[in-house]
């Protein structure tokens, strides 16, 4: 058997990409350059992984999973390497030449990406599509509006208190994306020609999941900030200790790209969930439904995925990015139910262990689950079915478990029949939202957002329904008995785990993340049955006008839920780091000629802009181990203090509580005029201080 590694072009144009690829990480300065061979480097690369999964498949859609394969294997290499060493600039080199080895070990193959172009890449179908844009008015006037609202985002950046950013957006902004939408949904009923679907549906499903990344300037949400913290200590000085088995995966994927394009870590960070799902999720949902079954009415019923709001794909966490790796994943065994073999369940693997790699608590279940989807090609017994779903309900509990005595920590078990609320509560209204203080039409719109979800189940059902008798879809029992095992797993967390070093809001965070979990797991069906409505209607023009007027208000709404909101009836506090943080972080620090021998007590956006500014750089000794200086939830210990400020009474005692235990003698209490009520908590505390 001749191998691809021994194949004249692969030697030669693997080598020189590969080269190109190595002067982006020693000589080569310039971002554009190095985005420039690197693109090269990934290109060439992601054919030959993709002829490997899927030989039979078009050029396009080997490039397509050859590179999801190729991030793969970066991750997990990388996270095994830093796992038992470091991550350096040598290390990346490395892996960089590894990986093209890896991938010339399979046999050889006749073709190369650059044989018969002519008729592989279908250039009529291209011209014929480019053609297409240019001349039909309605597809043209999508691609302008969506650029135009993308526009409109960019110029309403902000970096002072914004609690939603939709505070900042006009009626006529919504106006715009309701018209675009609706003359996107007629075009994709009406158009036959994949390709430019493809394109709208990507470049419309990215403006949906883009805006907190574009509006908020300075960083979105809290974990962000820890991460990119860490990215960049690690970074700086090759690992940080203690080392644990999460997170690995997604700090090694953003710290490569860095040493690639010399992009900042914190802008490569913010943009890799919110802009690979925008690109990833039509690409991956059609071309695993379109091979299962007709492809007609198929781009309509894609553009609808948003109608159950996506806020998990629209900022950077692990989670968020092992959950995305689960989206393609749960689409690709529904491929696979028709054309699987050796070199797609490689694939499959290779993606479940670097979500693993990523996040365990979403990588494991899935890893799991795919298993369990090859064992289920053998056609086995029902009663197995309820078995495989017990036994994914156990994965979660028993890992946070074993990871409870890795880490020595207290991780107590409650009676789950005495605690049936704890579960019940993952789906109650959040405490921000008073339906009574808004008007009827406000009060109407809330309680719609209460029923997205229920309606997305019930189409769900729909679509499961359509499945078994009309589409006699077998894998829908694997499906069924997924969902089963992930409902029962967050019933487990919820109600008979108490994580004791865990603050209360967030002990149920792990269970809503499954949820989460579970609905991805269920999209196929969501999509079946969507495309169910408008095959009926294919005949009905005036039907299918109103079904595009429907569905682009209903999209408009979910797009609004998916953000956090800020009016008569949402009283949210906000989720965005300020100029006026990054101000009052950078005085104290000044102020105390740069030492970090203090404390401030503060809410977690303030201390997300001093991870911002100074990194781990200011951790104390205490009693209970180190501690940073700034206030940190989730169980940290001075955020007690901050809390006892602001929910009892802003007390001189606190604070002096606080300096003890820190072992400092200076302390700082930071309070937002976004946290009501501030002016009381600001004049009680003024009273308590010394200066």
């Amino acid at each position: 058997m001749k191998l691809l590694l021994f194949s004249g072009k692969y030697i030669i144009l693997g080598g020189i990409s590969t080269i190109l690829a190595w002067l982006t990480i020693w000589n080569i300065e310039s971002s554009h350059w190095s985005i420039i061979f690197l693109l090269l480097y990934l290109l060439f690369f992601s054919f030959n992984l993709g002829q490997f999964f899927l030989p039979k498949e078009e050029r396009f859609w080997k490039i397509i999973f050859g590179f999801l394969g190729i991030i793969a294997l970066f991750a997990i290499i990388l996270s095994g390497i830093y796992w038992f060493y470091e991550i350096n600039m040598e290390i990346v080199t490395v892996v960089l030449t590894l990986i093209p080895i890896l991938i010339g070990l399979q046999p050889r193959h006749e073709k190369d990406i650059f044989a018969d172009i002519d008729t592989h890449m279908n250039l009529k179908g291209y011209i014929y599509t480019k053609s297409y844009l240019a001349t039909k008015l309605l597809a043209l006037i999508i691609l302008l509006g969506d650029g135009l609202l993308f526009l409109i985002l960019y110029t309403r950046q902000f970096t002072d208190t914004l609690i939603s950013p939709w505070t900042i957006i006009g009626p006529r902004f919504f106006i715009l994306f309701t018209f675009v939408t609706l003359i996107l949904l007629w075009v994709l009923q009406k158009s036959k020609h994949p390709r430019t679907n493809l394109l709208l549906l990507m470049i419309h499903s990215t403006l949906i999941l883009t805006v907190a990344l574009i509006i908020f300037k300075l960083g979105f949400g809290f974990d962000p900030f820890i991460h990119q913290a860490t990215e960049n200590w690690i970074l700086q000085h090759g690992f940080i200790l203690p080392k644990h088995p999460y997170y690995i995966g997604q700090y090694m994927l953003v710290i490569a790209g860095h040493s690639l394009t010399h992009l900042p870590i914190h802008w490569l960070d913010k943009i890799l969930v919110p802009l690979a799902a925008g690109i990833f999720i039509p690409l991956i949902s059609y071309f695993t439904l379109a091979r299962t079954k007709d492809d007609i009415k198929l781009s309509p019923a894609l553009a609808l995925i948003p109608l159950l709001p996506l806020s998990f794909f629209t900022v950077t966490t692990p989670n968020n990015l092992a959950l995305l790796f689960s989206l393609i994943i749960f689409f690709w065994i529904w491929y696979e139910n028709k054309h699987g073999n050796q070199q797609t369940r490689f694939f499959g693997i290779l993606l479940s262990l670097a979500a693993c790699t990523i996040h365990p608590f979403i990588g494991l279940p899935l890893l799991s689950i795919y298993l369990g989807s090859i064992l289920f090609k053998l056609k086995l017994k029902y009663y197995i079915y309820i078995f495989y779903g017990l036994i994914i309900s156990a994965i979660l509990p028993l890992t946070f478990y074993l990871n409870s005595l890795r880490l020595e920590e207290k991780l107590s078990l409650k009676n789950p029949f005495t605690h049936l609320g704890d579960f019940l509560l993952i789906f109650t209204r959040p405490h921000w939202i008073w339906l009574d203080k808004g008007t009827v039409l406000w009060q109407t719109l809330y309680i719609y957002r209460d029923l997205i979800k229920p309606l997305v189940i019930i189409t769900i059902i729909l679509g499961i329904v359509l499945a078994i008798r009309k589409y006699k879809e077998q894998q829908t029992y694997f499906y069924l008995a997924s969902a089963l095992g992930l409902g029962l797993s967050a019933f487990w967390l919820a109600t008979t785990i108490n994580f004791s070093d865990v603050i209360s809001y967030e002990q149920r965070a792990f269970s809503y993340r499954l949820m989460e979990m579970l609905l991805v797991l269920l999209l196929p069906f969501f999509i079946i049955a969507l495309r169910e409505l408008f095959l009926i209607i294919r005949k009905h023009p005036g039907k299918q006008l109103l079904a595009s007027l429907l569905f682009s208000l209903l999209l408009l709404t979910s797009w609004y839920f998916t953000y956090p909101t800020r009016d008569p009836v949402s009283f949210h506090t906000g989720w965005n780091v300020r100029a006026a943080d990054i101000i009052t972080v950078r005085f104290i620090s000044q102020h105390n000629q740069n030492k970090k021998d203090y404390i401030v007590l503060t809410n977690q956006l303030v201390s997300a802009t001093a991870l911002r500014e100074f990194g781990f750089d200011g951790y104390l000794k205490t009693v209970r181990g180190e501690q940073y200086f700034y206030s940190i939830p989730t169980g940290g210990p001075l955020y007690q203090y901050f809390r006892k400020m602001v929910y009892e009474e802003p007390k001189r005692e606190w604070m002096e509580q606080a300096m003890h235990f820190a072992n400092v003698k200076k302390a700082y209490f930071v309070h937002t005029n976004y946290w009501a009520p501030a002016a009381e908590i600001r004049d009680k505390a003024k009273l308590e201080a010394d200066e």
